[in-house]
């Protein structure tokens, strides 16, 4: 999982690991290293900046208002958070209009501090342990599948297969939602320290239209300091849609 908000620390040189590398273990193990050692709160998930939260958890919050009051997201039963760590996006944004949210993580650790820093177990359903690269969701189960700062731990391949495998676990009419730092001047920059990517929003949406995903709305998350990258927030629809027992 990631949550790569500083503008610092990655590298764009000759030797820099590309987004497309075909043998992508060793990054995902360093990941996978890195997350399992951060600190099992609000601060460790943000990478240590904490004043993200309020912010974060506000814009967030309005997103989903304005796709519910455009009727792009038309049910609120059941919602994915994706590398959701201890539950913060979960506890302080999903659950707050989700009838249940299930949550995924690659980290163990995270995944059982979860119960303690949610608090309570009702309109919480299924809880993951496994890597978003090969991770597969339940077939037709979620209006919303909630994507924050942690695309970039994928590959562009294995990012794009992940998203196609998102577009199954859509109910009717759903949504897949991708909240993501992004990075400037159609670059993208490799972070060693934890093994992910910064993307430019060009070939994240270039991604999301080969996984057979059309934009419906986006806007730019506000309130963050200065110095950071980019966040954007990105509400997409299978260019085919979902219908019920569609295979």
């Amino acid at each position: 999982m990631r949550r790569r908000t500083e503008s610092g620390s990655c590298s764009e040189a000759p030797g820099a690991i590309n987004s497309d590398i075909e043998n992508p273990h060793k990054v995902y193990e360093k990941a996978e290293t890195f997350w399992s050692r951060c600190t099992q709160d609000e601060d460790g998930m943000l990478g240590g900046i904490p004043s993200l939260h309020g912010p974060d958890v506000v814009g967030s919050t309005n997103f989903l208002k304005i796709l519910k009051k455009n009727l792009i997201v038309t049910k609120f039963d059941n919602a994915l958070d994706c590398g959701a760590g201890i539950g913060r996006v979960t506890k302080h944004v999903l659950m707050n209009s989700f009838d249940s949210v299930d949550m995924v993580d690659l980290v163990d650790e995270l995944v059982a501090t979860s119960a303690d820093y949610i608090g309570t177990d009702d309109g919480i359903g299924e809880k993951f342990v496994e890597g978003l690269q090969t991770f597969e969701p339940p077939i037709q189960k979620y209006d919303v599948v909630w994507i924050q700062w942690v695309s970039g731990q994928l590959t562009d391949q294995d990012l794009t297969s992940f998203l196609q495998r998102c577009i199954k676990g859509l109910a009717p009419n759903g949504t897949i939602v991708i909240k993501e730092s992004v990075s400037a001047g159609g670059k993208t920059l490799y972070h060693d320290s934890d093994g992910c990517w910064t993307r430019p929003e060009s070939l994240l949406l270039k991604i999301a239209q080969n996984a057979g995903l059309h934009v419906v709305h986006k806007t730019v998350q506000t309130g963050f300091p200065k110095g950071l990258f980019a966040v954007k927030m990105i509400a997409l629809k299978p260019v085919h849609p979902v219908e019920e027992d569609d295979d």
